[in-house]
């Protein structure tokens, strides 16, 4: 089996258990809880556990994804080049792939160190439970997750284009 094949499959594999993590979240976990009547401390407690296993899935699944979508690069690159104005398009929606997947990478370490571990530190006691902080982390976490979501969905729509 070629290395290429291997690395695109690595890729598409990274990619499915990001985005689907991510539409998880924005469809099914957030709205779920949304809809509970629980005690906020019971959801946080909930979403600390969650979130701890989540990121750390997808900051693996990320780092995949960086390394074989570079090294994928090399070979579709000298694919791409039959000729200048084939060349051309294919690198205008590669900058468009990668300014969605550097916004969406900026995102991520915003929502797993800035928000995340706002509700896993109030989840393990060493900050202090405040339900009304919790629930705007919950909020904020929600839109987050969504616009991510929305992120990656347009990468993969380009990616199908390349």
């Amino acid at each position: 089996m070629p290395l290429t094949l291997v690395m695109h499959w690595l890729h598409l594999l990274a990619m499915v258990v990001v985005l689907g993590g991510y539409l998880f979240l924005s469809f099914f976990l957030w709205p779920t809880l949304r809809e509970l009547d629980a005690e906020v401390r019971l959801q946080v407690r909930l979403l600390g556990r969650l979130l701890r296993r989540f990121f750390t899935v997808v900051v693996v699944a990320l780092m995949v994804e960086i390394l074989t979508g570079g090294l994928y690069l090399l070979p579709a690159t000298v694919a791409a080049g039959q000729g200048s104005g084939a060349l051309a398009a294919f690198y205008r929606l590669l900058l468009v792939k990668l300014g969605l997947v550097f916004v969406a990478l900026l995102l991520v370490p915003l929502q797993l160190f800035g928000l995340g571990f706002r509700l896993t530190r109030m989840d393990a006691g060493v900050a202090p439970f405040d339900a009304a902080a919790a629930q705007r982390v919950m909020r904020r976490l929600q839109g987050v997750s969504l616009l991510i979501a929305a992120l990656l969905t347009a990468v993969v729509l380009l990616s199908t284009r390349l």
